[in-house]
């Protein structure tokens, strides 16, 4: 089961190109959403970031801030040691997919639908010639 997020874009970034220790340099870009709701009057702040890098960095080229969307990620674990240092350990999410967000049709349009489709069945039974 992937790992994903809906919310309004809040921020795109630019392509920043980041050295490696490897000495190679890569280029990555941050997605941050507003993720912020409502429960029983309390309001839960949430804005997650979301790194693209590699052949996913131009994935957020269609997108504008405001739109909603949702975001497929990965949660990747990194570990750093620096010399006379103690280890440290971090995390990134890693986004590799994003897309427009659409809402699931309402109840009322579905019954709606039902009730078009059992009007479209009667309609085939009273055709019958007898």
């Amino acid at each position: 089961m992937a790992n994903t997020m809906t919310g309004r874009i809040l921020s795109i970034g630019d392509v920043e190109s980041i050295q490696g220790k490897s000495g190679n340099t890569f280029n990555k870009r941050t997605l941050v959403l507003n993720c912020t709701y409502s429960n029983y009057g309390e309001v839960h702040e949430n804005y997650p970031s979301f790194e693209f890098s590699g052949r996913h960095i131009d994935d957020l080229s269609d997108f504008k801030v405001g739109d909603v969307v949702t975001v497929s990620f990965v949660i990747q674990g990194n570990k750093y040691k620096k010399e006379n240092q103690p280890e440290k350990f971090f995390n990134t999410i890693a986004g590799y997919k994003v897309e427009y967000h659409h809402r699931n049709d309402s109840p009322k349009s579905s019954l709606q639908r039902d009730s078009q489709t059992t009007t479209t069945a009667e309609q085939k039974v009273d055709d019958l010639p007898f």
